[in-house]
């Protein structure tokens, strides 16, 4: 499977910038048809409290550009969006689209980030997700969830063969996010993709390294600084064999997969 990881760096608060910043990315990339195209967390705004700003209207703009470029390049695109305001709330997600305009997954942060009182702008959700693309079980985060290993493994219970995860992951603890990424890789069995943002926002730096690891936690790339879009094959026929000849997954015990849900409906 192909993956293009898109690491933008966001325009602070600016929808239409950032919607234009992603359209001439891609349009300088070669992207192939069937491609999961990965774009980080709350990309139309940066990881902004101020949900007035980052809150999609019920038109849901941010997701009709995903949907467009999905359809324009024949690919699978994922992304990071913020719901319209419900009770004075939003809610990070990350959702994903087929090239027919389908949604293929929806999926609500579990864990806001507490540090920066993200629970009383954004609702958390319950549960993670997996969904399929290209015959693969794929399941999403959201920056913060890394930290929760927990939360992972209902999901590979489920049979989630891919995991991604986007992020607005600030540079003073850039190390903890490859690192994390690749237990996670190495814990599941399972390849893991990792997209995050470079740039600046008004508080914080962003250092992009935005990278994916194999099953057996090998490094598949890490990006610089810069913005970019990173192009690499995953090979899951590899991380199927490495499941069969080492079933670590079949001794874990005393976790449920009772709260996870293949979601290929709007909510």
């Amino acid at each position: 499977m192909q993956i293009a990881a898109v690491q933008l760096n966001m325009a602070w608060e600016d929808k239409a910038a950032n919607h234009q910043r992603l359209r001439d990315l891609l349009s300088a990339a070669a992207i192939q048809p069937g491609t999961l195209v990965i774009v980080p967390e709350m990309f139309e705004t940066g990881f902004s409290m101020n949900v007035d700003v980052t809150a999609q209207s019920e038109a849901r703009e941010g997701e009709a550009l995903l949907r467009d470029l999905a359809r324009q390049y024949d690919v699978a695109m994922m992304g990071g969006v913020a719901s319209p305001v419900s009770d004075g709330r939003s809610s990070n997600q990350c959702v994903v689209y087929a090239p027919d305009g389908t949604q293929l997954a929806r999926y609500q942060k579990m864990h806001p980030f507490s540090i920066t009182g993200e629970a009383n702008h954004y609702t958390a959700g319950t549960s993670p997700v997996v969904f399929q693309w290209q015959g693969v079980k794929i399941t999403p985060f959201i920056c913060y969830d890394l930290r929760f290993p927990e939360i992972f493994r209902p999901a590979i219970l489920r049979g989630a063969e891919l995991i991604t995860v986007i992020a607005c992951w600030p540079a003073v603890r850039s190390e903890h996010w490859v690192r994390l990424l690749q237990a996670r890789a190495i814990e599941n069995l399972a390849p893991v993709v990792g997209v995050n943002r470079c740039g600046e926002e008004p508080k914080l730096k962003f250092d992009g390294r935005s990278c994916a690891f194999d099953h057996m936690g090998t490094p598949l790339f890490e990006a610089s600084d810069q913005e970019q879009v990173i192009i690499t094959e995953i090979d899951l026929e590899a991380a199927r064999r490495w499941r069969s000849k080492f079933p670590a997954l079949q001794d874990i015990t005393g976790v449920s997969d009772s709260a996870v849900v293949d979601d290929s409906t709007p909510n």
